[in-house]
């Protein structure tokens, strides 16, 4: 029952929206709108108003717009209507009356996501200003910022909040050169840094397509207190901890951060001791990896000097190898406990970013520069190819990685603050999500005909039924990004240029009036069968897809 309803409701406010918008064009045109309906079949309530009869019908799977001419050979109209068809009206009214149903798509999801992000409690707090952890290759650590820094201006703009942050760098062009960000170092008070953010490619892990994004090279989270040994002859080796250990407690006193645990080991008088307590996994299975419990042990670390002078000889975990697939290629070059250092001679060191230039050209061969035992080295590492039969998608490309990072949670919740510009927030947070969605539904079609994806990831009526009582079961938010994103693809789809759909008609009114006649009635009544035909194709083949899709998701 959630199924239907869910699917009633997504359908119909998808469709709905979509006619809406060609009966207002079609009205402020000054076309005679006939019937505005929601939902088909036989009206349940019905009423006019002025020239135009409003339906609630018995299917509420959407809803129509009948103007008047809208085809040709329509009845003649009345001396009192004459210039109020569809076709009396010039071509390119008639492209902006075909185009407003596809565009109130593309809007429509502007007025989901903002208000809703605007006006849920569960944004009331939002990562704040303060960098969590910062990237040694990056241009954030290579201008001077570091981990503890609250952001507080970016060229002159106050920065309260993490979101503010990231609006100053999405829009970044090269052209602009420096970033002029002002931060507040504790113990330091305010000083200014000159960044310039850095273009970083990521190739999209459905479709395949590369794009860049300028990046400054830090998060809001704090690394957690997770250590992977470095050096073996460092003070920390010495003490007797080993890499993937989290340090819980230094002299009884709790810790999570990985930078709490630089900080107070640095702070150390040579010679000083303390007690680390840290946790450490134990495999229950060697052939399970993951299956461990967990340890809690007591080591005494003495330092070797302050500051510079400590010798920890200690990394972060998060860029360490902690699982290997024995039967992958990455098992003749990586083992255990190895640290990437670099990647094709580009140093990170957190995983985030390393495993973001892992990802990015899954297909080529890499050059990573590995620790291993205090020493670097350089192995040839290239993905395995496979393809794998996915339950919705069919068969797709797949290059896995067949080894693992750091398993557990790497990162420490960062430090919220109240969210002050809650339309703000909204309207921007509305437009990024839109933007990407946008991009992948337009390379998704375009693939779809470029043979970049495969066909078999068509879908039809009832993969969405399926998605939409699966998102609505998982919730609110859930369910609206499953609308977002069918609101995008039905706008998109229908600007195709294919007859019966919107596109079709955008394209013949341009014909018209180019050529300042109409179409011979012949050719239209062609053009229509040919898409009639084209549409129908299409419906059974993604009805197909469904049936298959289906069977595999059951477990069939």
């Amino acid at each position: 029952m959630t199924s239907l309803l869910a699917f009633i409701v997504l359908i119909g406010v998808l469709i709905t929206a979509h006619e809406l918008g060609h009966f207002i064009a079609a009205k402020l045109a000054g076309v005679k709108v006939e019937v505005f309906s929601i939902g088909f079949g036989g009206p349940i309530v019905k009423t006019v108003r002025g020239d135009t009869e409003y339906r609630i019908a018995w299917l509420p799977l959407g809803g129509y717009v009948r103007m008047m001419g809208a085809l040709p050979g329509d009845e003649p109209p009345r001396p009192e209507d004459r210039g109020r068809g569809l076709f009396d009206k010039p071509p390119w009214i008639r492209v902006i009356i075909a185009a407003a149903g596809p565009a109130m798509n593309l809007i429509l999801p502007l007025l989901i996501v903002t208000p809703f992000v605007t006006c849920s409690a569960q944004y009331d707090q939002v990562p704040g200003n303060r960098i969590g952890a910062v990237d040694q290759s990056m241009p954030a650590w290579q201008s001077g910022l570091r981990e503890g820094d609250a952001i507080v201006a970016i060229n002159g703009e106050p920065i309260e909040a993490f979101w503010q942050i990231k609006r100053a760098i999405d829009g970044y062009q090269p052209e602009q050169g420096a970033l002029t960000i002002r931060v507040d170092r504790p113990g330091e008070g305010e000083q200014d840094f000159q960044v310039t953010p850095k273009a970083v490619p990521q190739t999209n892990p459905v479709l395949g397509f590369s794009s860049t994004d300028y990046l400054i090279g830090y998060q809001p989270a704090f690394l957690s207190a997770d250590v992977a040994v470095a050096d073996p002859n460092g003070a920390l080796a010495a003490a007797g901890v080993q890499t993937f250990d989290r340090v819980i407690a230094i002299d009884g006193q709790p810790v999570e951060r990985y930078l709490d645990v630089q900080h107070k080991l640095t702070a150390l008088d040579p010679g000083q001791s303390v007690k680390l307590r840290v946790q450490r996994d134990r495999p229950l299975e060697a052939q399970f990896p993951f299956l461990v419990a967990q340890d809690e042990i007591e080591l005494t670390f003495t330092a070797r000097g302050r500051g510079e002078a400590a010798q920890l000889g200690m990394r972060h975990a998060s860029t360490c190898v902690q699982s290997v697939d024995p039967e992958g290629p990455a098992a003749r070059v990586l083992q255990r406990g190895d640290c990437l250092v670099a990647i094709d001679g580009e140093s990170q060191s957190l995983g985030a970013f390393l495993a973001r230039r892992l990802d990015d050209r899954p297909e080529e061969e890499k050059m990573l520069t590995v620790l291993r035992d205090g020493a670097e080295t350089l192995v040839a590492f290239k993905r395995q190819h496979e393809v794998v039969d996915d339950p919705f998608a069919g068969e797709v490309d797949r290059w896995p990685l067949g080894f693992t990072l750091l398993a557990r949670q790497s990162m420490v919740a960062p430090d919220d603050v109240e969210n002050n510009h809650r339309l703000a927030y909204g309207w921007y947070e509305a437009r990024t999500k839109l933007a990407g969605e946008f991009e992948m539904t337009v390379r998704m079609i375009g693939g779809l005909f470029s043979r970049q994806v495969s066909a078999s990831q068509l879908s039809g009526p009832l993969t969405i039924f399926y998605l939409a009582g699966e998102s609505a079961r998982a919730g609110l938010e859930s369910f609206l990004n499953l609308m977002v994103l069918l609101s995008l693809s039905i706008g998109l789809f229908n600007l195709l240029p294919v007859p019966v759909l919107d596109g079709g008609q955008i394209l013949v009114a341009a014909i018209e009036g180019i050529t300042r006649r109409p179409l011979p009635m012949r050719v239209q009544t062609w053009l229509q069968n040919i898409g009639v035909a084209l549409i129908l194709a299409l419906v059974l083949f993604a009805l197909f897809n469904d049936a298959v899709r289906m069977w595999r998701v059951s477990g069939g």
